[in-house]
């Protein structure tokens, strides 16, 4: 199965990054597409001043990336309609595209699935792995959510299961993202955002309580604080359940491993940066309160995303190799 990705920012790199890391098997990407000078793309490949770097080496001549004797088309269409590839599946990661109206140009072009690397901004099918994957019936078009729906979805998942959830809080703190500004100037959608992201605590908004509604039909509201870092972040997740419950109920639930991992070390921010699993529920900021719980998480923001990433894609390709 071939791929393409567009939208080589920090998203889109820690996709190829991951990619090569994990080296999934018959899937191969033949098209990288973004806007930007590839000079500059391919130098933020090679290195990176939060994961060092590139592991795999590579050539990059005549619009070309080589890479183990394979070689990569670089492309530079502005808009989905014109966008031309041979690619099975395209993995959406500009975040410019992110309704269905939109992606189905690739689709019109030839592509066969597209993975929307972002909460979508209307009623596309969103799976995220360890909760829906399996229900994946061949949909051309999906959603593969955020990185914070990622860590917090699934443990959601497992404890609603057997500890029926009523309601719930969801906090964000999240570090800074491009969109914001180095120094004060003005931000197009948010004020707050307009201020310098360097020395602020910055609230702002989350589209994790309309996507938990939407998979579990549970009530939940969430918000996002932007600090002042560059990588991993961490979340306070508040909950209302049926029943009383227990520190050790939490912690003795059957979570996946792959993908959900518990810190007993009482480890901070940096400790996480580069791990590939969704999230990591800290054991010490677990607090319980009868039938109320509070459960702090930690995840790498963009690696373990990419990796999620990954994982649909898989999916998709034994979904369409068995049918």
């Amino acid at each position: 199965m071939k791929i393409a990705i567009n939208g080589f920012g920090r998203i889109g790199r820690a996709f190829f990054r991951n990619f090569y890391n994990t080296k999934p098997k018959d899937l191969e990407i033949i098209q990288i597409n973004d806007i930007c000078d590839f000079d500059k793309l391919v130098y933020l490949l090679k290195v990176d001043s939060i994961y060092g770097k590139f592991k795999h080496n590579f050539e990059y001549k005549n619009k070309e990336l080589i890479i183990n004797n394979h070689k990569i088309s670089l492309s530079s269409y502005k808009n989905p309609k014109d966008f031309q590839t041979n690619a099975d599946v395209i993995i959406e990661c500009s975040g410019k595209f992110d309704d269905t109206k939109k992606l189905q140009s690739y689709i019109d072009n030839g592509a066969s699935y597209v993975i929307l690397g972002a909460t979508p901004k209307d009623n596309m099918d969103i799976y995220i792995y360890g909760v829906n994957e399996h229900k994946y019936n061949g949909i051309k078009i999906i959603s593969n959510a955020s990185c914070t729906s990622n860590a917090i979805a699934p443990i959601i998942n497992t404890i609603n299961k057997k500890y029926k959830i009523q309601s719930g809080n969801i906090s964000i703190i999240h570090p800074f993202n491009n969109d914001q500004s180095l120094l004060d100037s003005p931000h197009n959608n948010n004020i707050r955002l307009s201020r310098n992201a360097t020395i602020n605590i910055i609230p702002t908004t989350s589209s994790i309580g309309n996507v938990l509604k939407r998979i579990f039909n549970i009530n939940f509201y969430g918000d996002s604080i932007r600090v002042p870092t560059s990588i991993v972040a961490f979340s306070n997740i508040d909950l209302v359940l049926e029943n009383n419950i227990t520190k050790d109920d939490i912690l003795g639930l059957d979570f996946n491993n792959n993908i959900i991992g518990i810190d007993y070390d009482m480890r901070v921010s940096s400790d996480f940066i580069g791990d590939t699993r969704s999230a990591i529920i800290a054991s010490d900021l677990i607090n319980i309160n009868s039938n109320t719980a509070r459960i702090g998480i930690w995840f790498d923001n963009e690696n373990g995303y990419a990796n999620r990433l990954i994982d649909m894609l898989n999916t998709i390709y034994t979904y369409h190799k068995s049918n």
